[in-house]
């Protein structure tokens, strides 16, 4: 482990290999910002004659910086917007500095000014063929990297919103939705609006639960006021699987008894919610909230940047193997319910999301799955 507490500063040549990955940061940190101020410079003057922003010189200042400081097929994403610059010599501080082989991670903190808190960037260099450092990717983050996503002193007092003598909630009088129709094996569907498609139930593999606390939200924005499912389950491996239609999820059920099949539903509540969940970056995560508040931010960005690049419903390792479900939501954006399936008994066997694709509208304005 390397550590540095210097300021970024200029390099001599943005085109000279560099021995060092804070080497490279320091590199890339400075030219961005040189074209940043170059692009600033004409931007006033366009718009003191009246003109709008030329994106396309802006694309031709960071596609210059794009092949300086990036390997191949990466690049810093900024061509595409404009405004306060990301990164800035005079204020970013290199923090820590961590190789492993030919691989390393560099953190460092971007001051803000008074009043605004800092960002953090955390960028991840391979040393190439070329016997250089370069840049792979540049994660960008609101908090410290290494912090806890859920506050320390917090997480007893969450731990303990779950119980396994916990009360059922009835699900919305609306929503008249039901597992079994929902997950059939593969059939053709029709719903409103749409042509003819083809629903089909497939596995994700095994969830596994170590403290039987489960929580479900949106994995692609910060946590606030986190609160988990208000029923806890008996730990375990438990199978996941999807229901895809149209090209999208449809539904994502964790079976809790692979013997047993629900017969009626409550709702998946947390303490304070009433088991829909709002999603705003197109997903929606199931998993160990024991495993959770262990997370950083650092390691839950990454995990969401690389899931998005693919998109596919699949298991992620938070703190522990596989602790974690994710799939995209349905039509994208909005507010889906989630439901605990029980048997005669009622005994929980299923949890489950539906996304309200296979459903319809009946005269009353209730919904029904189809």
């Amino acid at each position: 482990m390397q550590n540095s507490n210097n300021v970024v500063g200029k390099q001599s040549s943005y085109d000279e290999p560099m021995n060092s990955p804070e080497e490279r940061v320091k590199s890339f940190i400075s030219h961005w910002y040189e074209q940043w101020l170059k692009a600033e410079t004409k931007s006033k003057a366009e718009e003191d004659n009246g003109q709008g922003f030329d994106f396309g010189y802006w694309r031709d200042l960071m596609s210059a910086v794009d092949k300086a400081h990036f390997l191949a097929g990466s690049g810093s994403g900024s061509d595409n917007s404009f405004g306060p610059a990301d990164y800035d010599p005079n204020n970013e501080k290199i923090i820590e500095c961590d190789i492993q082989g030919d691989f390393a991670q560099v953190l460092t903190e971007l001051r803000q000014d008074e009043g605004r808190p800092s960002n953090y960037h955390a960028y991840e260099l391979k040393f190439d063929a070329e016997k250089d450092w370069k840049i792979t990717r540049i994660h960008t983050l609101f908090h410290p990297p290494k912090s806890p996503v859920i506050a320390p002193e917090q997480h007893a007092d969450i731990l303990a919103m779950s119980s396994s003598a916990a009360p059922f909630m009835n699900k919305q009088e609306n929503l008249d939705l039901n597992e079994q129709t929902l997950f059939q094996q593969n059939r053709r569907v029709t719903i409103p609006h749409l042509d003819e498609g083809e629903a089909k139930l497939e596995e994700v593999g095994r969830l596994r639960i170590s403290s039987g606390i489960l929580g479900i939200l949106d994995f692609g924005y910060d946590i606030y006021r986190f609160e988990p499912l208000q029923r806890k389950v008996k730990p375990g491996d438990y199978l996941v699987e999807t229901v895809t239609a149209y090209n999208r999820v449809a539904g994502i059920r964790v079976k809790l008894s692979e013997s047993e099949q629900a017969v009626k539903w409550y709702a998946a509540n947390t303490p304070s919610g009433n088991g829909v969940y709002g999603v705003d970056a197109g997903n929606l995560a199931i998993f160990d909230v024991g495993n959770l508040v262990e997370l950083s931010h650092l390691r839950k960005e990454k995990l969401f940047n690389e899931w998005i690049l693919e998109g596919k419903t699949e298991l992620l390792s938070m703190t522990g193997q596989d602790d974690c479900v994710i799939c995209t939501s349905g039509f994208g954006d909005g507010a889906y319910p989630a439901f605990w399936g029980v048997n005669e008994q009622d005994e929980v066997v299923s949890l489950y999301i539906d996304f309200m694709i296979l459903v319809q509208e009946t005269e009353n304005g209730s919904y029904e799955s189809i």
